[in-house]
């Protein structure tokens, strides 16, 4: 049986590692956005990782070494002592924020405790988060659980039902 596991890689080897992994077979899911980049002559709107220096892989015991052997990949991320183990619901969730046309950005730094609430309306119906306030508008915050990162998704306020 295979569970989804995060790696911590070398820094903007994100998009190499999760390719090597492909071709070693190894499952893997690296959640991009697209942002707009300022040049000096231009702009551009380009790829890059949610989560800088992590990605997510589906291994099993056999396949589990296989991965600290990718060229920059750092380590597998651990909590209380022992692999952090990501559900599949919560990759589900990473891959339905990362597919709407809901404004989000990710952090590296879980935030403070906030307002928990319930999504009841749109494309996030059923999620649960906190609220924290940002710039002056409400945003739900749904924190990764045994990870040390957190993704923040814009969600209008009356989608919102507090817990």
């Amino acid at each position: 049986m295979a569970d989804w596991y995060a790696l911590y890689v070398r820094s903007r080897f994100e998009k190499k590692v999760s390719n090597a992994l492909a071709q070693e077979g190894i499952e893997n899911y690296l959640p991009m956005q697209k942002v707009l980049r300022q040049w000096k002559d231009r702009k551009k709107w380009v790829l890059v990782p949610v989560f800088n220096s992590y990605l997510f892989v589906k291994v099993n015991k056999r396949t589990y070494p296989k991965c600290l052997k990718i060229n920059g990949v750092v380590k597998y991320v651990w909590f209380d002592g022992k692999p952090a183990i990501v559900s599949d619901d919560e990759i589900e969730m990473i891959k339905s924020i990362c597919d709407s046309s809901y404004k989000f950005h990710s952090m590296d730094l879980p935030v403070e405790v906030g307002q928990k609430v319930k999504v009841v309306r749109g494309m996030f119906n059923g999620y649960m988060g906190e609220v924290i306030q940002l710039n002056g508008k409400h945003k739900v915050l749904f924190r990764i659980s045994n990870l040390p990162i957190s993704m923040v998704v814009q969600i209008p306020k009356n989608y919102l039902q507090v817990l």
